[in-house]
């Protein structure tokens, strides 16, 4: 009897497992469902141990949480001992189905799932101790649930989904903006040590690499505890309620808004400016709110806000402004010089494995940008696909 590991979400193949051994279901359907949840999720090897841990990753139950906030476990810890020895009786069972998924291969690049569970299957050797102290230490080193395996949520009524996949990209592959990198990464870093940190404006010039620059921070300090939970400025009321349920959670969550803007009838930035600063409740030290936007003040501001008979016109655009300036790191991502322009075609290039006299490339290059960009990243990692698909 399990009693506490007993709320498991992806049951579905164990159920179908236990059907097979009871000789209800056929053969068929257990491999199908187990080696969909391979495909679906990059796993390779043996299968049926690595779904025993996935589903147990997954068990939010009381003792689990306790383990991941880190507070004292409160009740008789032989029934946890009892629990995870049934799983393991599970998760060493031997039998010809099973052996058939023992060692499955299929050819898909690895995930973030997949690169937590293959760590934790590696910990783990022929014995009950090992497996149970390797669970236990995950569940005070990488916590439990989605938030220990997915990098980024997104949030549909006011309910938190994970995004499964991330674009896999470093600060490496964003060429140039040294200067706004090294700012991005020394706030990360203090946000994610415990040290005073700034909520973070990311404005400029289109396809000068602002999202870039947020995908890639999320990878880089995705080990260390980082989540994103990406947020649309229509979702703003909801903001409040997501970071109250964040707050008992032990990670780092980057509020993220891209491409944030507001037209002058729109009032969703106030309660931004509520979150930001000046709740009656204060943001918790695990949230810092990033965004990105082409416009500085965010909030478009029209000739009418400088008509003489605005008798209080200083007021009108101070609140405008307030936005932008609640943000206490601003970071500019400017268009490239033609110069800066060619280098990054000429680094790109090399990248890809395009041998293209130097000359003949940055001709090709200029008459690329004139016809279908500026002078941005954007436009040249454009201008480098169109190559690639040409060689080929």
């Amino acid at each position: 009897m399990f009693y506490l590991f007993n709320d498991i979400k992806r049951k579905d193949i164990l159920d179908s497992f236990l059907a097979l051994e009871n000789e209800i279901s056929g053969e068929d359907e257990f491999l199908s469902k187990i080696i969909s949840f391979s495909v679906e999720n990059g796993i390779n090897g043996n299968l049926w141990k690595k779904y025993i841990l996935y589903i147990l990753i997954f068990n939010e139950n009381p003792y689990t949480l306790a383990i991941e906030r880190n507070k004292p476990v409160i009740g008789n810890i032989s029934y946890v001992e009892q629990d995870l020895k049934k799983y393991y009786e599970l998760y060493s069972y031997e039998s010809n189905v099973i052996d058939k998924i023992s060692s499955f291969d299929f050819k898909k690049e690895d995930t973030s799932i997949s690169k937590i569970i293959n760590d934790l299957y590696s910990k783990i050797d022929n014995s009950f101790s090992s497996f149970y102290n390797s669970i236990i230490n995950f569940y005070k080193n990488k916590g439990i649930g989605e938030m220990a395996l997915y990098k980024a949520f997104r949030v549909e009524n006011g309910v938190l989904y994970p995004i499964y996949n991330v674009l896999n990209v470093t600060f490496d592959d964003l060429i140039g903006y040294d200067y706004q990198k090294k700012l991005l990464i020394e706030n990360t870093k203090n946000f994610i040590s415990g040290r005073p940190y700034n909520n973070v404006l990311l404005y400029g010039d289109s396809g000068t690499g602002k999202s870039t620059s947020i995908k890639a921070v999320l990878n880089e300090f995705f080990d260390d505890g980082l989540r994103i939970i990406e947020v649309y400025k229509h979702q703003m009321e909801e903001i409040s309620n997501i970071i109250h349920t964040l707050r008992s959670r032990p990670y780092f969550y980057m509020i993220y808004m891209d491409d944030l803007s507001f037209e002058e009838n729109e009032i969703e930035y106030k309660y931004l400016k509520s979150i930001i600063e000046g709740g009656i409740e204060p943001k918790p030290d695990n949230v810092v709110i990033y965004a990105t936007s082409n416009r500085k003040h965010l909030i478009k501001e029209t000739s009418a806000d400088n008509k003489l008979d605005d008798l209080h016109r200083n007021e009108s655009q101070a609140e405008k402004l307030s936005l932008a300036y609640r943000f206490g790191l601003q970071i500019y991502y400017g268009s490239l010089s033609f110069k800066e322009f060619k280098n990054m075609v000429v680094e790109l290039a090399q990248n890809n494995n395009i041998r293209i006299d130097e000359t003949t490339l940055l001709k090709e290059a200029a008459s690329w940008e004139l016809t279908y960009g500026s002078l941005s990243g954007r436009c040249a990692q454009q201008f480098i696909r169109y190559l690639v698909n040409k060689i080929k």
